[in-house]
């Protein structure tokens, strides 16, 4: 009987530490990675109460067996379900990470300050510090650091510390490339006007600043013909970077002697009180060189309008006419010298001068014979006073007389007795005379057409009817005030690019206005097929880019890199009037467009483990990576609580650097946690079972203690 009662004990024992088990796996049936474990029972010691025999053949008995009588049950084993992944459960925060195993099982590796250990409870934050911890405990997770390339340099685990101060934020980087795309339409109005088509290009600095490149397209010849002009580089706070204290001006950043010239008035406003400046630097022009010839300046088309007696005989257009005059401070009288004549791109002007502007048949030593004549007639009382409309004085010079001296001073250099200029037409000729007696101007009387030789004679000779006309459109010419002091005497709000043209215009009673343009060298030549529209080259033949050349900007200490823009899908269409091209910084994949300093805004983690962060600027860092440890034997790890395990002698050693989660094919998912692989239906029929057991030995017990009771009551 006692042997009856022992056992039964002995099985109570059993299940009452497979109870225990089981308790501990369903009370962790919430706990994020939590393995559940089973337990196993094995038979106690034996008592043999007679050994077993062997079959004699001598005596004819067979064999018999032992004879053994169980002493009951004892806990063999416990075991760790390991490898039995648990649910998903999704929270969407980046540093709860699930893992999935593949062909094996997998552990992060956490420190808690003294050693390395391992968890599958992937529940992290990143803590004060900047370090990736285990939320539960504080432990910090194990991985691989970022080289100075920014690869993974696979070394010893070390503590992920992912918010340092390096990465927090992520560098600037400068413009290198820019792309020009959409429809430039022939009847919009922008392309046609003086101020051209505007378009900005964003750019950025090797220090993260930004600048913004202000261009501007203009229609300037035949169809699918137009002009892509650099007008300024203003930084953010809306000044010119290229002034005139700086070394490189538009012309010198963009363009190669095609520019048009762009009106670039209405980006610059005049400071408070500086208007009186800006006077004062024209009449210091026109005081200084009064005597040797003031530079008035015209545009070839409002010259035209007013002397050119048909097309055929007009200036082309896009010209700019430097008219030199000079000015009588004593009379206050005008004179016309000569003229200078440029093209837009700042060369000298080689074509075919109309007849009204050619002076070559009279060289200027004869133009002071005529004078000088003209001036003897009239002292000798040989010139008839006249009066025009206006009540200006004239002297009439006869047609006899205007003949001789046309004829004598327009003679042809190889053939002296032919006059240069046929089919003359006789006349009568006035002269202005000054009142000290000087020849101010020769002209047809008024009234009379001139476009006759002996008129542009008199025309080229001495600027015809320039005082009766050109002076009063002398307002309409313009004096070039010269840049840098424009900009030294701080005239404007914000200084002008260094080779920007302020045109300065005279007004009547004191009044005035101002123009400002680029120069016209700034720009490059668009030609387009007038097939389909496509950009057939810019600048030369071939070229669908320009370079923005900024390594121009400065010698040393340059923050800039130069910017090739792509205008290979610009286009020249008719859109209803509406032209829609722009730039943008980076090329078309996005790469090159610069950027800003980055502040660090996100952080994500990868199916491999890497960590990245996600900047302001459009930047992402690899950050470091989460490395996970593999053993021969994950079932033989020590759980030591908090959801870890230590290594053990029976589950293999960890060799300090772990390896990648991927390596067989396993995934870290991001947002989601691994919840306890405890299954409640089987855990209740492990209690039913258990339950039973334990009822099954408690009887034995009582029964064993009904028996011993009916032999103690066989004594009374």
């Amino acid at each position: 009987m006692m042997r009856a009662l022992y056992s039964s004990v002995a099985g109570l024992k059993t299940h009452q530490t497979k109870m225990d088990v089981i308790g501990n796996n369903i009370a962790n049936v919430n706990t994020v990675g939590f393995k559940s474990s089973r337990t196993t029972f094995s038979t106690m010691m034996y008592q043999t109460t007679s050994f077993a025999s062997g079959a004699n053949a001598q005596t004819g008995k067979g064999g018999v067996n032992a004879k053994q009588i169980g002493l009951g049950a004892t806990f063999a084993s416990t075991a760790i379900d390991i490898d039995t992944g648990g649910a998903s459960e999704s929270t969407g925060k980046a540093f709860d990470l699930k893992l999935s195993d593949k062909n094996s099982t997998s552990f992060y590796i956490v420190n808690t300050g003294t050693e390395n250990v391992f968890t599958r409870a992937g529940a992290f934050y990143v803590d004060g510090a900047g370090n990736l911890c285990m939320e539960s405990t504080g432990y910090m997770v194990m991985g691989w650091q970022v080289d100075a390339n920014g690869n993974i340099r696979k070394d010893t685990v070390t503590p992920l510390k992912i918010m340092s101060n390096d990465n927090q934020t992520s560098n600037p980087e400068y413009t290198t490339q820019g792309v020009c795309s959409g429809i430039l339409d022939d009847n919009s109005t922008n392309v046609n006007s003086d101020e051209g088509y505007a378009m900005n290009l964003r750019i950025y600095d090797n220090l993260g600043y930004a600048y913004t490149a202000r261009f501007a397209a203009q229609k300037t010849g035949d169809k699918g013909e137009y002009t892509i002009n650099l007008t300024d580089i203003i930084d953010d706070n809306g000044k010119s970077i290229l002034t005139a204290d700086g070394k490189a001006g538009l012309g010198d950043l963009w363009g190669g002697g095609q520019g048009s010239g762009v009106y670039i008035t209405d980006y610059y406003k005049v400071a408070s009180g500086m208007g009186n400046t800006m006077t004062k630097l024209a009449n210091d022009i026109v005081k200084a060189q009064a005597a040797n010839g003031i530079p008035y300046n015209f545009t070839s088309e409002y010259l035209n309008e007013l002397f050119a007696p048909n097309k055929a005989d007009a200036l082309d257009p896009g010209l700019r006419v430097e008219a030199q005059v000079t000015y009588d401070t004593t009379n206050s009288t005008y004179t016309f010298k000569e003229w200078k004549i440029y093209e837009s791109n700042g060369a000298e002007y080689t074509g075919t001068l109309p007849t009204w502007m050619q002076t070559s048949t009279v060289s200027p030593s004869k133009q002071h014979t005529v004078k000088a004549d003209l001036e003897d007639e009239y002292a000798k009382g040989n010139l008839k006073e006249v009066k025009d409309s206006q009540g200006n004085t004239f002297y009439v010079l006869d047609s006899a007389k205007a003949r001789d001296l046309y004829e004598e001073y327009t003679k042809n250099a190889d053939d002296p007795a032919n006059p240069t200029v046929q089919n003359y037409a006789s006349g009568d000729l006035w002269v202005a005379v000054d009142a000290n007696g000087n020849v101010t101007g020769i002209q047809a009387p008024e009234g009379t057409a001139t476009t006759s030789p002996l008129a542009a004679w008199a025309t080229s000779l001495y600027g015809g009817n320039y005082n009766d006309t050109l002076e009063k459109h002398l307002g309409d010419g313009y004096l070039v005030l010269n840049t840098a002091d424009v900009n030294n005497a701080g005239i404007f709000t914000t200084d002008l690019p260094k080779d920007a043209e302020v045109r300065y215009k005279f007004g009547e009673n004191g009044a005035w206005s101002y123009e400002i343009t680029t120069p016209g060298t700034d720009g490059y030549k668009a030609q387009f097929s007038t097939a389909d529209g496509s950009l057939t080259y810019i600048g030369s033949e071939g070229k669908k880019t320009q370079t923005l050349r900024l390594s121009n900007f400065m010698d040393e200490g340059n923050p800039f890199s130069d910017i090739e823009i792509d205008f290979s899908t610009l286009k020249n269409l008719s859109n209803g009037a509406a032209s829609t091209a722009a730039m943008t910084n980076g090329d078309s994949a996005g790469e090159g467009e610069g950027k800003r300093v980055g502040s660090l805004i996100g952080l994500s983690v990868d199916q491999s483990g890497k960590i990245y962060g996600s900047y302001s600027n459009g930047n992402t860092a690899l950050l470091g990576q989460i490395a996970v440890a593999r053993f021969a034997n994950a079932s033989g790890l020590e759980s030591i609580g908090e959801n870890c395990y230590r290594t053990t002698m029976n589950s293999g050693e960890f060799d300090g650097i772990g390896v990648e989660m991927d390596s067989d094919g396993s995934t870290i998912d991001s947002g989601t946690l691994e919840m306890s692989n405890v299954d409640l239906a089987t855990e209740f029929t492990q209690m039913i079972t258990t339950q039973r057991g334990y009822q099954a030995n408690s009887r034995v017990i009582s029964t064993s203690d009904g028996i011993l009771e009916e032999l103690v009551n066989l004594k009374r």
